[in-house]
């Protein structure tokens, strides 16, 4: 079925109520009448379709098929593809009438072809479209303009994103949906309610939208209903997109309707930039004041209660506090990245009470919980998990610790649980460690370990135990020391240790042998199993702190990105 946009002010219905049209009929397609017309061409030579422009009133006398009428069968296909409005024909001059064929064919796209008289005058025909033309485009300009002027003075007197939608939307007479890439929807107070009542939830989700947006499909199925959008994009920070959609759920939609939704589009970018420009600010007050709360720099509750007030976040002093600081295991967002994770994780919060706060503390992601409640760790894994999701920060798996502080009973004292996560964070590092939450009780004998100084005699007992290990596992490639690992693991369960190694326990066993072999020792006698326990600790230790020292060379000469698509 061949496409229509009503509205431009001048359709081809209203080309017949022309007193220099008087009399014209229309032969075939008149279910296309409601096609826009924005300019009038005179067709006289064959090769005409590459001239047409779309929305044009094509006039002729059909000169150029005087020999044969029936190539119209062709040509209409083209004039259709090419967006031409109407065709009119001077009969009984050159052609003494249209064959039906040719008729058909019209009446099969949709394609308007009027009769003309035999005494029209083109020219007259020409000026008095186009005078049409620009006098309903000029009104059409001026309301665009006004509507413009009207939607810019709302932003001016502060008016939410909601409800300058809702006065957009009061004008096109249509709903509309503000979409971003991230997956969220924002929507007026009436359009809320409208797609709660006609259940337009039920036919789309936000994703499927988005996927029928960015794919440039001009309709939506909804139901049994084929609904016509307009869609404006938008630029957000970071590269993202929004997409300002008009549904022609109530009416059709009109030209100046996509004028009007592009200029609106400008104004929303603007205003977004706005918003993010205010929230930029206000992160940076928020991320002092943290910074400056968790390091200890602010010595009283007085004082902490007036900074907390001004930057918006109101101290519960009813619950606890305790730091938490992300470790992250295998890949690590930038800086840049981990403040995009912030914002997202604030937004979450915003939408509940303010028990979490998010803050980046030499270039580490640390919470801080200040609750009556304990916070489930599901629940705060999961928020993590949804702004990493919304960063697009999930193209490979990634993995994490929860490294935590202490729990304390004043606001003053919250230092003190900063600083205990971050041994925690310190420590489990080094060592190597992949639990997702991480306690300083935890670490057990790490927490003595990560005290020694590191000197000829604690290198000599390493050595002393793990090297024999070491040069065996070279040689032979085999696995003496990560046997010894997962048999310690597992309480020196043998039959355990071969499942988690998926081989043989005969295999197990053959490998603790060698190994009581090459250090010469009883795995039977306590003091021998703890001193063994002990260089296995220090073994993983030292290669902890070998990775981060390599880590940290590589990071001076080239810094470590993640990229985002």
């Amino acid at each position: 079925m061949r496409e229509q946009s009503a509205g431009h002010g001048l359709i081809g219905s209203e080309l017949l109520a022309m007193p220099h049209l008087a009399g014209a009929k229309v032969l075939a397609g008149s279910a296309g009448l409601k096609a826009a017309v924005i300019r009038v061409n005179v067709m006289e030579v064959p090769d005409v379709i590459d001239w047409v422009m779309p929305g044009e009133f094509l006039i002729s006398t059909g000169y150029p098929f005087r020999d044969d009428p029936n190539a119209f069968v062709e040509l209409i296909p083209q004039l259709v593809a090419k967006g031409v409005a109407a065709l009119g024909i001077k009969t009984k001059r050159f052609l003494d009438e249209i064959p039906p064929r040719v008729l058909a064919v019209a009446d099969q796209y949709h394609f308007p072809i009027i009769e003309l008289p035999p005494g029209t005058v083109f020219s007259e025909v020409v000026r008095e479209v186009m005078e049409r033309v620009l006098v309903e485009e000029a009104a059409g300009l001026a309301l665009l303009q006004r509507r413009f002027q009207r939607f810019s003075e709302l932003l001016l007197e502060g008016k939410e994103l909601g409800e300058l939608l809702g006065y957009v939307e009061e004008e096109l007479g249509n709903p509309i949906l503000l979409l971003s890439s991230a997956g969220k929807m924002h929507v007026s107070r009436q359009t809320n309610q409208w797609i709660q009542t006609v259940g337009f939830a039920q036919h789309f989700s936000i994703t499927q939208l988005l996927q029928t947006i960015k794919s440039g499909m001009p309709n939506l199925i909804a139901g049994d209903r084929e609904l016509r959008v307009a869609v404006t994009k938008i630029k957000e920070q970071f590269g993202a997109e929004s997409y300002l959609t008009l549904l022609a759920w109530h009416q059709e939609l009109k030209p100046l309707d996509t004028l009007t939704l592009e200029r609106v589009g400008v104004l929303i970018h603007l205003e977004m930039m706005n918003v993010n420009a205010r929230r930029e600010v206000e992160a940076k007050y928020i991320d002092q004041f943290l910074h400056d709360w968790l390091v200890g720099r602010i010595g009283t509750r007085r004082d902490l209660d007036l900074r907390s007030e001004a930057c918006g976040c109101p101290i519960n002093h009813q619950g606890s506090f305790h730091a938490v600081i992300i470790r992250w295991i295998d890949t690590a967002p930038n800086l840049l990245q981990l403040k995009r994770i912030v914002q997202q994780l604030r937004q979450q919060e915003s939408l509940r009470s303010r028990d979490l706060l998010y803050s980046i503390v030499e270039d580490r992601l640390v919470i801080l919980v200040n609750s009556e409640s304990d916070v489930l760790e599901k629940e705060l894994k999961q928020r993590l998990r949804v702004a990493l999701q919304e960063v697009q920060f999930n193209h490979s798996p990634y993995a994490f610790s929860f490294c935590l502080g202490n729990r304390v009973q004043s606001a003053t004292e919250v230092s003190s649980s900063y600083m205990q996560a971050a041994k925690v964070y310190s420590i489990s590092q080094i060592c190597g460690l992949q639990q997702e939450w991480i306690s300083y009780q935890e670490l057990g004998v790490y927490k003595i370990l990560y005290l020694l100084p590191q000197g000829k005699e604690l290198s000599q007992f390493r050595e002393e135990w793990i090297t024999p290990l070491e040069v065996y596992d070279w040689k032979h490639q085999s696995s003496l020391i990560l046997t010894l690992l997962a048999y310690f693991e597992q309480h020196e369960n043998v039959r355990k240790t071969a499942q988690q190694l998926y081989t043989h326990h005969n295999t197990v066993i053959y490998r603790l042998e060698r190994v009581k072999e090459l250090l010469g020792v009883d795995l039977q006698r306590s003091d021998d199993r703890l001193q063994l326990q002990i260089a296995l600790k220090l073994h993983a230790m030292e290669a902890g702190m070998q990775e981060r020292t390599v880590e940290a060379i590589a990071g001076e000469r080239t810094p470590f990105l993640v990229h985002l698509d």
